[in-house]
């Protein structure tokens, strides 16, 4: 029934390949590699499923029936077909089927030899599809013979699965995403600007000197660069819009569907990167996603989207893009520049905002949650946490990054991975759907304002102590995990020591190992025990009210359960020992009392006995595995002691690998790495 056919809403992206932020590795070359790659594994899957079709729709011209416009354009594509190949598709004349999908598995395999070309090598094969929409009417056609003509029990079996994915994988596998740091876009226009003669030092103008610069450019008819003869850096990054544009021409334009700005920290930001979308011909192809990561970004975004709205070439960019804008926000960076609760408030608030700005636009939102796994960078149960979100924030439309170790916990096996998405799909429905209306939320949103400044304070006060940066790096193993290429990028964006230029994945994965989690709780206990007061029971009731009545709220402090529940005190004295007798102790003293005032506070408010007593499963796993994982981290700090205290190069780097597969042992035990 033609009512019951529910269109393709779920779509998968990924940026292996394509986020160049700090990864010197990912070069053009590379994104074309990875395109291309993806295109061949999804025609090969292709080609498969026509092969299992082959088999099954054999009905003859005299046992069955088939439409006349299907008949009709399979004679005219038989009339086009080589000499050489008319004796095999002439052994079936009688199975009209058998001859389409003979005729659609040789285009599948042209399709295929293309793609085998680079693209700056490329001839276009006169077999091979120049879309996907052209191999999907084919499949239409079959599907709609074979309802026709008392063929739907083909129809419904491997043909309408054939026919889903290709409308969800297309000839893209998955769309990739393209992410620079939005300071490289400034120093190649900067570069370009004073080659031109358009400005003689961009970097240093004001703001609305720089948008006005910008949007003059951009209304530009004529391209702005002709010769790639400027820097590496520069040429690196001109070149990359074309490539944008030439897989958009060989892979289809679902290929490539969104550049993302990591640090986006104001309108120019945008604009730089527009200048390069029209300089390569791609206004109106591609969106636009700044990535708000700070707190202060954060807070400023609904401003800047704003004042983005009412710049007539980005409203032009809009009408072009259907009045869709997609705005990414960043959980990681927010958590190690605020802290926990700052951060989640920050996230919270700002998403509200936007979506405010957003509706008085007319523009259509769509967040993109740049969620990790763990707890500090946004992690934990997901179904809960989009229905903590503000509903106005979702509307029917989600992007949610998964990354690192929960890809393969939640992927890896068919059930769960179905589960999982349908967990996600049914809080984005129900988020959809009418949501209940908080009396007081104004007055909790007060509260939380009080919280979090008082949680950033706190957290701030720590990470901004002299000897804090010391005891970072001698009480963890962050110079270890320095060395490894995390979430398939360099640990650092700059080669500094400075915490503020490490990535997230490393800062939260050292804490992890050091079993100290500070990323998923530090502040908390301080700010509810300053905002409480002195044996203040009406506060408290309040506090309580709120966990029991405000999804966000609850979702908030079971997250705190999580992320303390996974750390171990007593272990993380141990690591505090290699920081020595004059840093270790004193520092080690605040987290560990700022760790004791969150956990009692955080059963007084939630109402538990012990932490974790919000989640039995994984209180009891945690209790179980630990035991095992312990002695490994007992390891670990002895081999950090031996690796420290060597001045032989060869034992330093026998040490070294004991100590990275010490860190791998850790990390599979604790079941999180950043």
């Amino acid at each position: 029934n033609e009512k019951w056919n529910v269109p393709s809403f779920l779509r998968f992206g990924t940026w292996i390949g394509g986020d160049r932020d700090g990864n010197p590795f990912v070069t053009n070359v590379i994104t074309e590699q990875v395109i291309r790659e993806q295109q061949e594994q999804v025609l090969e899957r292709y080609a498969a499923d026509i092969q299992q079709l082959y088999e099954l729709l054999s009905p003859s011209r005299d046992r069955a029936g088939f439409d006349a416009a299907f008949l009709e354009q399979l004679e005219e594509e038989l009339a086009q077909i080589p000499g050489e190949e008319a004796s095999t598709l002439d052994r079936f004349a009688e199975e009209p089927y058998r001859q389409k999908l003979i005729l659609i598995y040789r285009r599948l395999l042209a399709t295929l030899e293309q793609n085998e070309q680079p693209w700056r090598d490329a001839e276009a094969l006169p077999r091979a599809w120049s879309s996907v929409d052209e191999f999907l009417q084919d499949l239409r056609q079959l599907e709609s013979s074979l309802l026709n003509n008392k063929g739907a029990t083909l129809a419904r079996g491997i043909l309408s699965r054939l026919i889903r994915r290709v409308q969800v994988f297309g000839f893209h596998l998955a769309s990739l995403d393209i992410r620079q740091h939005s300071a490289k876009h400034e120093a190649a226009i900067a570069e370009i600007f004073a080659r031109y003669k358009i400005a003689e030092d961009y970097q240093s103008l004001p703001e609305q000197q720089r948008i006005d610069l910008l949007s003059e450019e951009i209304a530009k008819p004529r391209p702005l660069t002709a010769q790639l003869d400027f820097d590496e850096s520069t040429n690196e990054i001109v070149s990359l819009f074309r490539l944008i544009r030439d897989a958009h021409h060989n892979a289809g334009t679902d290929s490539i569907q969104g550049y993302i700005i990591s640090m986006t920290e104001s309108e120019s930001d945008l604009l730089e990167v527009l200048l390069l979308m029209s300089d390569a011909g791609l206004l109106g192809q591609l969106d636009l996603l700044p990535l708000f990561e700070t707190v202060g970004d954060l807070q400023a975004a609904p401003e800047i989207m704003a004042r983005l709205f009412a710049n007539p070439v980005y409203r032009d960019h809009l009408e072009q893009r259907g009045q869709r804008q997609q705005i990414m926000i960043g959980y990681s960076d927010s958590n190690k520049d605020g802290g926990f609760l700052r951060a989640n408030w920050m996230l919270f608030s700002a998403q509200r905002n936007l979506a405010e700005i957003c509706e008085q636009h007319g523009v259509q939102l769509t967040l993109f949650h740049g969620r990790g796994g763990s707890i500090g960078r946004g992690g934990g149960p997901a179904n809960r946490s989009i229905l903590a979100q503000p509903p106005e924030s979702i509307r029917g439309r989600i992007r949610i990054t998964e990354q690192g170790e929960v890809i393969s916990s939640r992927y890896m096996h068919r059930e769960i991975a179905s589960r999982h998405l349908n967990q996600l799909l049914n809080a984005v429905i129900v988020s959809a759907g009418k949501r209940p209306q908080y009396a007081r939320y104004q007055r909790w949103s007060q509260v939380m304002d009080e919280l979090s400044a008082a949680a950033y304070r706190h957290y701030r006060a720590l990470v901004e102590r002299p000897d804090f940066l010391e005891y970072f790096h001698a009480a963890t193993p962050i110079d270890q995990i320095d060395q490894l290429n995390l979430g398939s990028r360099p640990a650092r964006r700059r080669k500094t020591e400075d915490i503020s230029d490490l990535r997230a994945i490393p800062w939260v994965f050292a804490w992890t190992q050091s079993r100290t989690n500070i990323p998923s709780w530090f502040g908390v206990g301080s700010a509810l025990e300053e905002w409480i007061g002195d044996g203040n029971e009406c506060q408290l009731e309040e506090l309580q009210d709120m966990y029991r009545e405000w999804p966000f709220f609850r979702s908030l402090l079971d997250n705190v359960h999580l992320g303390m529940g996974r750390a171990d005190m007593n272990i993380a004295e141990l690591y505090s020992r290699l920081a020595g007798p004059e840093i270790g102790p004193a520092v080690f003293e605040v987290i560990s009392s700022e760790f004791e005032r969150t956990r009692r506070l955080l059963l007084s408010v939630t109402g538990q006995q012990e932490l974790l007593d919000t989640e039995p499963w994984l209180q009891h796993s945690i209790r179980m595995r630990n035991p095992y994982v312990d002695p490994m981290n007992y390891i670990q700090v002895a081999l950090l002691q031996r690796w420290r205290a060597s001045d032989d190069e060869t034992e330093r780097a026998t040490i070294g690998k004991l100590i990275l597969q010490s860190v791998n042992g850790i990390a599979a035990g604790l079941q999180n790495v950043g």
